[in-house]
């Protein structure tokens, strides 16, 4: 008969001598402590978890970033006293800030792009109209891709 059996017994436990009866003691404390030590364990596993999993940030409402001037890319060159603005690099378009017939002044932002985490700022190089916009917004671009043509006030070239 093992010692928590013999625990159980009334009977046995009265003919059990002082110190079988400390040591029975110390045997259910540390089985106790065991016992309370996996729960407490696991009530922290599942806390860490909880917190693993509600505690994530939720993403940001996507704040404005500067944006940096587009790197310089020679320009197409097009007929009728036309030109357009090219892209440098491959990249999305995230704003269009200018409408098809639009009057706008040199170095208004025409679009902003995105690339490699940059956002890029195009500018009208002179005075001018808004002749055509080849791209839409969240459209894909690939580099040299001609993205607004222009037209100056005297039909002349915008390079």
């Amino acid at each position: 008969m093992n010692i928590l059996e013999r625990l159980k017994d009334p009977a046995v436990l009265g003919q059990m001598g002082f110190a079988e009866r400390l040591g029975a003691a110390l045997v259910t404390a540390v089985i106790g402590m065991l016992v309370c030590m996996v729960a407490l364990a696991a009530i922290m596993y599942c806390i860490k978890l909880m917190h693993a999993v509600m505690g994530r940030k939720q993403p940001a409402a996507e704040t404005p970033v500067p944006a940096a001037p587009a790197p310089s890319v020679p320009q197409p060159e097009l007929a009728d006293g036309l030109s357009g603005i090219a892209t440098p690099c491959a990249g999305s378009v995230k704003a269009l800030n200018a409408a098809v017939g639009a009057v706008v002044r040199a170095g208004d932002v025409l679009l902003l792009m995105e690339s490699g985490g940059s956002v890029f700022q195009f500018p009208a190089p002179a005075d001018g109209t808004v002749e055509k916009l080849c791209v839409a917004e969240g459209d894909s671009v690939e580099a040299s891709q001609v993205l607004v043509i222009l037209k100056d006030k005297e039909g002349e070239a915008n390079v």
